[in-house]
């Protein structure tokens, strides 16, 4: 059953989104699945500002986006995703892109956005780690079709 969550300040939604995430990062809470749109959408928040963000911070760069606020599911099961491929990048409780998933983002956004990213990460499961290389020769295969 999914409850409605209202706030006020990021900082209170963030609030909401930690226990769950925590959770899920630690194998404790199995997140439903999302639309590949989930992840591509919270990938391109951590890559659009070039650090590790708070949770606060994930979640209002991911509304400057979307222009919509990622439910604790949402973020839980898009950071599951990214450390499936390699891609997270956790400080303590800040995180962030690694340098191989801040290239592979790089790599299929070039000529795109966020909908190019959901494009890729649709047609591609969160499986094993995938490298900026390995992202690149999947994009000159799908141009050669």
């Amino acid at each position: 059953m999914t409850r409605k969550l209202s706030f006020e300040s990021y900082q209170q939604w963030a609030e909401q989104v930690i226990p769950v995430l925590r959770s899920a990062l630690g194998d404790k809470y199995q997140v439903p699945q999302q639309r590949p749109f989930v992840e591509a959408w919270i990938g391109y928040a951590l890559y659009s500002l070039d650090r590790h963000l708070s949770v606060e911070e994930i979640i209002e760069s991911a509304d400057s986006i979307n222009h919509g606020i990622p439910s604790p599911d949402e973020v839980a099961w898009a950071f599951l995703s990214l450390r499936k491929r390699g891609w997270l990048s956790a400080q303590g409780d800040k995180y962030g892109l690694t340098v191989e998933g801040r290239r592979a983002i790089s790599a299929i956004i070039v000529q795109g956005s966020v909908e190019r990213l959901e494009g890729w990460i649709s047609t591609h499961s969160a499986s094993t780690p995938v490298s900026s290389r390995e992202v690149f020769l999947t994009l000159g295969k799908n141009k050669a079709r």
